[in-house]
């Protein structure tokens, strides 16, 4: 078991990381994990304000549709599984089905989510990005699904028990998304990488995203216009708390 795990009553069994990165100058997981790093939430806002110009209409595109995708998927899903019965009169079967329905969904328009995190991630470290960049990970949807239940399954099983359990994973778990698609890591792995990585700054991580939180939805207050700037300011965060962390790959040519 490893250091944090032993130290961390919440933490989930680990495995091993076999990734090595095709760039000699970017850090291996391991390494990554290993040497430690540290920020300032008000460095990592600045700079990501500063990055935000030129990324709205790619960002801002590709969460709608995110979330086109989501309804559609949310929608035939529902119908699928009241053919079939699933959905009944119990009010407890009609929570799990709504429950079920809404991991499915989520879980099939991570690929899209993807394509967003990537494009905060490649704003992070300079490298060029378009539209299409949401549109480019649909050869890791398997993988982006698994992770996508699987973190949502142990988010939901840490509120269920304690809540607290549930808070720390849903912080620790912020990064699994790009780690797949950017270091090429399996789920489990991805997972387990970034719960090890945000756990050592745990609860500076927390508010970094409380503040972004406040900050998005206090923009959303004037008609949501300033969802515009904050949406990307959010996205862009992510990348560089990423890019601090793990450093970024080139980019595919």
């Amino acid at each position: 078991m490893s250091e944090i795990s032993a130290n961390n009553p919440y933490a989930a069994p680990v495995s091993a990381l076999q990734e090595a990165p095709h760039n000699s100058q970017i850090p291996s997981i391991e390494e990554a994990l290993s040497r430690g790093y540290d920020f300032s939430i008000g460095a990592v806002l600045q700079e990501s304000w500063q990055r935000v110009k030129g990324t709205k209409g790619t960002i801002i595109g590709g969460f709608l549709v995110f979330y086109v995708v989501l309804l559609a998927a949310s929608f035939l899903i529902g119908g699928f599984f009241g053919l079939l019965g699933v959905i009944s009169d119990s009010p407890l079967m009609a929570i799990a089905a709504e429950l079920i329905i809404g991991i499915l969904a989520s879980a099939l328009a991570y690929p899209f989510m993807a394509g967003i995190n990537m494009v905060g991630v490649r704003r992070a470290a300079d490298q060029p990005i378009n539209f299409n960049d949401i549109f480019s990970h649909f050869g890791r949807t398997v993988p982006l699904v698994i992770t996508a239940i699987l973190s949502m399954l142990l988010i939901y099983l840490g509120f269920f028990l304690l809540v607290i359990p549930g808070v720390y994973l849903a912080v620790a778990y912020m990064l699994a998304v790009p780690l797949v698609v950017e270091r090429g890591l399996s789920p489990w792995q991805a997972l387990e990488a970034s719960r090890k990585a945000i756990t050592q700054h745990w609860f500076k991580v927390f508010g970094l995203f409380l503040l972004l939180g406040l900050i998005t939805a206090i923009s959303a207050i004037p008609l949501g216009i300033g969802l515009v700037w904050t949406i990307p300011l959010f996205v862009i965060a992510m990348g560089v708390l990423y890019r601090t962390i793990f450093g970024v790959l080139p980019a595919p040519q």
